[in-house]
């Protein structure tokens, strides 16, 4: 499975304060492991939004939305719930 990130991803994660950047890398970290290894979620809360669009949680305020196929697992937003709401009103 191939693992890509978004530019505005990229951009939002370097704009998020030290400790909540931390907290976003480890859970996307943790999404990676779970498609790729079958390693186990606690507190992940991975959410199915669209058909192909995911969420999962990095702490109570920041949330990680990730494309799926059967090939890649592709990172989209690294953002409050707010965030997350424009981005699918847009998609």
């Amino acid at each position: 499975m191939e693992v890509s990130y978004a530019p505005a991803f990229l951009r939002l994660l370097g704009k998020l304060d030290p400790q909540v950047k931390e907290a976003a890398k480890e859970a996307t970290a943790r999404v990676i492991d779970f498609y790729l290894f079958g390693h186990k979620t606690h507190g992940l809360g991975i959410k199915r939004l669209r058909t192909d669009i995911w969420e999962a949680r990095a702490g109570l305020r920041i949330r990680i939305l990730y494309r799926l196929s059967a090939q890649s697992l592709h990172f989209i937003l690294a953002g409050t719930h707010d965030d997350v709401k424009r981005f699918l009103k847009k998609a």
